[in-house]
């Protein structure tokens, strides 16, 4: 049988469970996964930038699935010509609209993740589309409001922008 050299046993070293390893300390590296992850975060820029973009992508389908439902409802009056048009065109057509959008966006900021910039321009994406994912919230509490029950002006007048004078 060969053994490894002494230089390859430090890779090895957390799955040894020898009396040099106790069982509590190994239980306790494996416990705590998320320090490791959190210190891989913090580690380096370009992990940051990853995950920022995946908690965009996140949020980009939590906002398509309210757009679909809110368009299927009937809620939904969307002021920009272009979502209205693909609208317009079917659930599918908004899927892959968006996707392709998301994907499209993505692109730079992947691919530039090194970079100072990409991660501030990341985190201003991350803070708009979680805005909007806050805008969402409301849309949906008035209109949870005005469907279950008759409606008077005072429960909505904190969700209105410019309220009739």
């Amino acid at each position: 049988m060969s053994t490894l050299p002494a230089t390859d046993t430090k890779y090895v070293s957390w799955c040894q469970t020898s009396p040099s390893v106790p069982a509590i300390e190994l239980r306790n590296r494996r416990a705590h996964w998320w320090t490791r992850f959190i210190q891989w975060v913090v580690g380096a820029r370009s992990h940051r930038v990853l995950c920022i973009v995946f908690g965009i992508w996140l949020i980009n389908a939590f906002d398509l699935t309210f757009t679909v439902l809110s368009h299927e409802n009937g809620m939904l009056d969307e002021k920009n010509p272009v979502a209205r048009q693909v609208l317009q065109q079917g659930t599918l057509s908004v899927v892959l609209f968006k996707i392709g959008l998301v994907l499209i966006g993505s692109y730079p900021l992947l691919r530039f993740r090194r970079a100072r910039i990409t991660e501030l321009g990341a985190i201003v994406v991350f803070v708009a589309y979680a805005a909007l994912a806050f805008h969402w919230f409301d849309c949906i509490e008035l209109y949870s409001m005005t469907i279950s029950s008759p409606i008077n002006f005072a429960d909505i007048e904190p969700f209105l922008e410019h309220p009739p004078q």
